[in-house]
């Protein structure tokens, strides 16, 4: 499989209802998850955007590329997403 060096802007929202934290990456539609914490959440949501990214090559797609801009992601994210607001796909071994 070839390198993917694509970074997917992250938006955190809180789940009032359980204290958690909700994180997706608007550019790869379906990818949502959910952790206790904030490091919980963006843990998933690395892990789940890699597998989208598996998936995509899988089917022989190629991943779109972000078209947000950070400012943007801060409008809908309830949470400063300051450390973990951008992160790069982890390589595809």
């Amino acid at each position: 499989m070839k390198k993917d060096n694509t970074s997917y802007y992250i938006a955190y929202e809180r789940d009032r209802e359980s204290g958690g934290y909700i994180a997706s990456a608007p550019a790869l539609p379906g990818c949502v998850v959910y952790g206790k914490t904030l490091r919980g959440a963006y843990r998933n949501i690395r892990q789940a955007i890699q597998e989208c990214v598996d998936v995509l090559h899988a089917f022989r797609q190629t991943p779109p590329q972000e078209t947000i801009q950070p400012e943007t992601v801060r409008k809908f994210s309830f949470v400063m997403p300051t450390p973990y607001a951008k992160t790069e796909t982890p390589r595809i071994r």
